[in-house]
């Protein structure tokens, strides 16, 4: 499916807003206060000099002076509250976007997972998340600042003297002119030294993931001089934004000096001739300040906007991906009868069938093989009995019941899955075992492992059941890798095992062992394994050859 460009999933973005919104109003409300309370220091200022030293009326001078400090307080203690609602609304928004996506992504075939990467996703739900939240929370919520203390600057300006306040009203569009000018080329070079960044990430992703090959295969030198150059080429773009950035900045701060200097020379000629007090001059420098700071922020939103509208077509395009139905929906799984595969035909889009009239009967108890080579459709097989893939035509059935129209979560609850590489996350041992089985005890953990023949492996772990395990298993072997997996699913108690390769890192005497280890622990437990090596198999009640889009018996 092609996405819609202009389709932006802003109503995705709009909705945990509304739900906020009386969190983003009080948060609006407190800005302007704020503001209020910033426009204040300069006026009384302007009085604690008129009307206090100029007078010489010390009680005045000490009153504005008390209000200054209550005004500066009340402000800072404003800005504190903001600061950790806003972090909370932030947060909370961003936690809510991201689980929106995760939800959708735990729902789109396993087809689309292998079509996208790992990496690319990942830059999704990091930084394109970020930039869009950062729009719709922080661009707001400046912006508004930024406005309000414009507009309130120069009206303050303009009840001092409309005279000068004319004046530095003509510097506000020369200001946004440079700006405009050179913002669209800062953003430009922002983005490459960002684009730039994700090539030196992949760097040493794939420096670290493989480093005992680099090790291995003596290629420590090219390594070294890849990543200097890699440093090099960051180290130029750095520095062309850090320039251009200097040039940005460069017009506002010489508009805002020849602000000042034309503010002194006619505020000091009114001050000459009467027609404006010291205090009055003073308060107008300060709002001149005030008038000139905000335009760069509501530019900055222009640039904001194009960031968001790119990463908004980026998570358009994975919210255009089509999904599994809810995992929620559908009638409760039947308790008892065959699993069936009938007349299953399948292709991915774009390619010629996989499967042709398929046809496959698990029955309680079974042991089945399925093998083939690399490419056959092995693990397609497996998808559609997970409900993961709909076949093409044909049913995938349960007890009679077409897979279809039956609660996915309920019949994943009644599956366990060996991953060809099983799953093992950066945990505890004990975390990574209660992953589908959260409430099982520690006996009952540590029973599991001992019937898979890692008893006296776990005896030997001073941790016990805290023993980290490293992202993917790395800190354990193979046949470790593939034991645990097992163990796991002993505790989630499943009606189907679905083994996908599960002796494809394993040495031959090892794999036998893993299969008497397999027979012993799942006694009567439903099995199908999928593997090209068939010969590690023994005691099967079936076993096919799957091939050119179909599923022949073979001798057992």
């Amino acid at each position: 499916m092609t996405p819609d460009r202009h389709a932006l999933p802003w109503g995705w973005l709009y909705r945990p807003l509304k739900a906020r919104r009386a969190s983003l109003l009080a948060l609006l409300g407190m800005s302007l206060c704020a503001t209020l309370l910033a426009l204040a220091p300069p006026l009384l200022t302007q009085r604690l000099i008129d009307q206090g030293l100029m007078a010489g009326e010390f009680d005045k001078v000490v009153g504005y002076a008390l209000a200054m400090v209550a005004v500066g307080l009340a402000s800072l203690g404003l800005q504190g509250v903001i600061r950790l609602r806003h972090v909370k609304l932030s947060a909370t928004l961003l936690l809510s976007l991201r689980r929106a996506l995760l939800r959708h992504l735990l729902r789109l075939p396993r087809s689309r997972w292998q079509a996208r990467g790992r990496g690319d996703l990942m830059s999704r739900l990091d930084g394109d998340l970020s930039i869009l939240q950062g729009f719709a929370l922080d661009s707001l919520l400046s912006g508004f600042s930024n406005a309000l203390g414009l507009i309130g600057a120069l009206a303050m300006i303009g009840v001092l003297n409309v005279q000068l306040m004319l004046l530095v009203a003509l510097l506000v569009p020369l200001q946004w002119l440079w700006l405009h000018l050179w913002r669209p080329r800062l953003m430009a070079r922002q983005q490459a030294l960002r684009a730039y960044s994700g090539e030196v990430s992949g760097f040493w992703q794939d420096t670290l993931s493989h480093g005992q090959w680099w090790q291995g295969q003596a290629l420590e030198a090219p390594r070294l001089n890849l990543l200097q150059a890699l440093g090099h080429e960051q180290m130029r773009r750095l520095l062309a934004v850090r320039l251009v950035g200097y040039l940005s900045d460069l017009g506002p701060q010489l508009l805002t000096a020849l602000a000042r200097v034309a503010l002194l020379l006619g505020g000091g000629y009114l001050v000459i001739e009467g027609r404006l007090q010291l205090g009055e001059l003073v308060a107008l420098l300060s709002y001149l300040a005030m008038v000139m700071a905000p335009i760069g922020g509501l530019i900055g939103l222009y640039g904001g906007w194009q960031r968001a509208r790119v990463s908004a077509e980026r998570l358009a395009e994975l919210f255009a991906e089509p999904t599994l139905s809810s995992p929620y929906e559908g009638r409760p799984v039947p308790l008892s009868g065959d699993i069936v595969l009938r007349e299953v035909s399948f292709a991915y889009a774009g390619q010629p069938a996989l499967f042709r009239g398929l046809d496959l009967r698990l029955g309680q108890g079974d042991k089945v093989l399925v093998e083939g080579p690399s490419g056959a459709g092995k693990s397609t097989l497996v998808a559609l009995l997970l409900g993961l893939e709909s076949p093409s035509t044909g049913t995938v059935e349960i007890g009679e019941a077409n897979l279809e129209t039956l609660s996915r979560r309920a019949w994943l609850k009644q599956v366990a899955w060996g991953e060809q590489h099983p799953s093992l996350i950066r945990a505890s041992l004990g975390d990574n075992l209660r992953l589908t089985a959260p409430g099982a005890s520690d006996e009952q953990a540590i029973a599991a492992l001992d019937r898979v023949g890692l008893g006296s492996w776990f005896e030997a772990q001073p941790q016990g059941l805290a023993t980290p395990i490293s992202d993917h298993g790395h800190s354990v072997s193979g046949g470790q890798r593939a034991r645990l997996a097992l163990a796991r699913a002993l505790l989630s108690k499943p009606r189907l095992v679905l083994l996908d390769e599960p002796t494809g890192a394993l040495d031959p005497a090892a794999a036998r062992a893993f299969d008497a280890v397999l027979d012993e622990a799942l006694g009567e437990t439903t099995r199908l394994i999928i593997s090209h090596q068939g010969e590690h198999f023994a005691s099967l009640d079936r076993r096919y050859r799957l091939l050119d889009g179909r599923l022949d018996e073979v001798s057992a």
